[in-house]
């Protein structure tokens, strides 16, 4: 009997690859472009954080509402539907920009990232369940990838379009392909085999679920006030605009990194030791940009990366072990997002305030420290023993 062939395999997760890629630049293509934006629009500090805030947000208020999305929209249609709002969102950037016209833009690009946010994960799982922690790392890291590509490209591209500010929207030709691809007749998805309504998980019922996304709130505070201010942080040391996109590239990079190997060597579900890695790794960065930025600053931002990156991708798996039915697990990792996102939103507007009243980003830093301690000490909770009888299904 000839051997299945590996080709719908490798171009599933292809295609996944590429929706990671979009993931991102929404957020990480600003920062390189702060000081310019900020001359054009005249948008404070922490204004300008609104342009990183918004879009999280919107991830984590729609994950709130991901039940109804799956079950109107399906796989396909859900993840179609997201790259297409996506693209609108970035469409905008092509334009002079205006006050107005950024915050539209990071709104309606949030939401479609907010949709692509919600089916991936509950796809993952129905699709990979044999391979889930090694197809998640994968995913997590092509996000990762697709944030050094926003970064590190955004400041190349502006220098070849007829307006610098259209780089932001270029971005929107990525969301385009892959909207493509996704409806060529060979990419198979699978339907969602969703529950009868009344059995479907009513996560906010579990104390659990609240822990998880508030740990989950902690683990993505660090990015979003990374991505949102690193780039202008150094800007303020006379680096140029590609010199700072490419610290926050390599960033981005060495999350790909963690977000590959942390999950590939966390072989149980007992993800405890893998986390606290990865958390007192960013917590070594954030010192280092706190106290000694201009000494080795290529190192903190690898640092904050490899950590930041690692701790994603084990959240949400940790997540998902917690559950063995794909759509349950889905609705407790998007009710995690949706809570998590929402309250790690707030860092960019927090660390631009900080920005704006004491006239440096130090305080900012350290707060992430801080958030790291909190970490530390919620870890030790998520005990795989425990998790078989912290949610009942069956109401």
């Amino acid at each position: 009997m000839a051997k299945p062939s590996k080709l719908p395999l490798l171009f599933g997760l292809l295609v996944l690859v590429l929706l990671g890629l979009n993931l991102r630049p929404l957020l990480t293509s600003v920062g390189p472009l702060t000081d310019e934006l900020q001359t054009i629009t005249k948008l404070s500090f922490s204004e300008v954080s609104l342009l990183t805030t918004l879009p999280i947000l919107m991830i984590g208020l729609m994950a709130l509402f991901a039940g109804r999305v799956t079950t109107a929209l399906g796989y396909k249609q859900g993840i179609g539907l997201g790259l297409l709002v996506l693209c609108a969102g970035l469409v905008t950037r092509l334009f002079e920009p205006t006050n107005i016209s950024l915050i539209s833009s990071a709104l309606v690009g949030g939401v479609g990232i907010a949709l692509l946010h919600i089916v991936i994960p509950e796809l993952t799982k129905q699709k990979y369940l044999n391979r889930l922690g090694m197809v998640t790392g994968l995913w997590s890291a092509a996000l990762m990838g697709g944030a050094a590509l926003g970064a590190v490209a955004t400041p190349w591209a502006a220098n070849l379009l007829p307006e610098r500010f259209q780089a932001l929207g270029s971005w929107s030709l990525l969301a385009l392909l892959v909207l493509v691809i996704w409806y060529l007749p060979f990419n198979r998805v699978p339907v969602a085999s969703i529950p009868p309504r009344h059995l479907l998980l009513r996560a906010h019922r579990y104390p659990r679920a609240w822990l998880l996304g508030i740990y989950f709130a902690l683990v993505n505070a660090g990015y979003a006030g990374f991505i949102a201010w690193i780039a202008p942080f150094y800007a303020e040391f006379d680096w140029p605009a590609q010199k700072a996109g490419n610290l926050l590239a390599l960033f981005s990079l060495v999350q790909v990194i963690g977000a590959l190997l942390l999950p590939a060597l966390s072989r149980t579900q007992d993800r405890r030791f893998w986390l606290i890695l990865a958390v007192l790794t960013q917590m070594i960065g954030f010192a280092g940009l706190s106290w000694f930025p201009t000494e080795a600053p290529w190192l903190w931002s690898a640092l904050c990366g490899f950590g930041l990156g690692g701790a994603f991708p084990l959240c949400i798996v940790m997540a998902l072990d917690h559950i063995d039915n794909p759509v349950q697990a889905g609705r407790l990792v998007s009710f995690m997002q949706g809570i998590g996102f929402m309250f790690a939103s707030l860092m960019p507007l927090l660390t631009g305030w900080f920005r704006d009243v004491s006239g440096n980003y130090s305080l900012g830093w350290q707060l992430h420290i801080l958030v790291g301690l909190l970490i530390l000490l919620i870890t030790w909770r998520f005990d795989p023993k425990s998790y078989k009888g912290l949610f009942n299904l069956q109401e």
